[in-house]
């Protein structure tokens, strides 16, 4: 086998196990009320695109998961509790993290800065319209 053989096996193997983790938070996220789901579940379903299509079928098939990956790609954006969700989830976990485990100026610095890259990524994706 080649080079490239291995390494896209290793990438594949590594999608499977972050579409894994994303997709196990995003099944907790949809229950846990701070915690955002939808988020981690299109995170899932991109790992998965890429590595596992039988697995990516189980998700975009699933009568719950598979409307908010459908609605996604298809540029009809995140409901807007999902992006409520997510932003609040994520501003009180980034709180935590530097009140109890981040020491230092740096460190704290480092958090807000990726805290607010992901907030704001989240809110400039498009907002799906509720049906009316």
């Amino acid at each position: 086998m080649t080079a490239d053989v291995h390494a896209s096996r290793a990438l594949r193997g590594l999608y499977m196990l972050l579409g894994g983790v994303c997709l196990v938070l995003g099944i907790i996220g949809l229950v846990a009320p701070v915690m955002p789901g939808t988020v981690f579940i299109l995170l899932a379903a991109f790992f998965f695109a890429r590595s596992s299509e039988r697995v990516y079928g189980v998700i975009i098939d699933h009568p719950r998961l598979g409307p908010l990956v459908e609605d996604y790609q298809a540029g009809l954006g995140i409901p807007m509790k999902a992006k409520v969700t997510a932003v609040f989830a994520l501003a009180l976990s980034f709180s935590f993290s530097m009140t109890f485990f981040v020491k230092g100026l740096a460190g704290r610095v480092a958090m807000v800065a990726i805290g607010a890259a992901i907030i704001w990524y989240i809110v400039s994706r498009p907002t799906k319209k509720p049906a009316s």
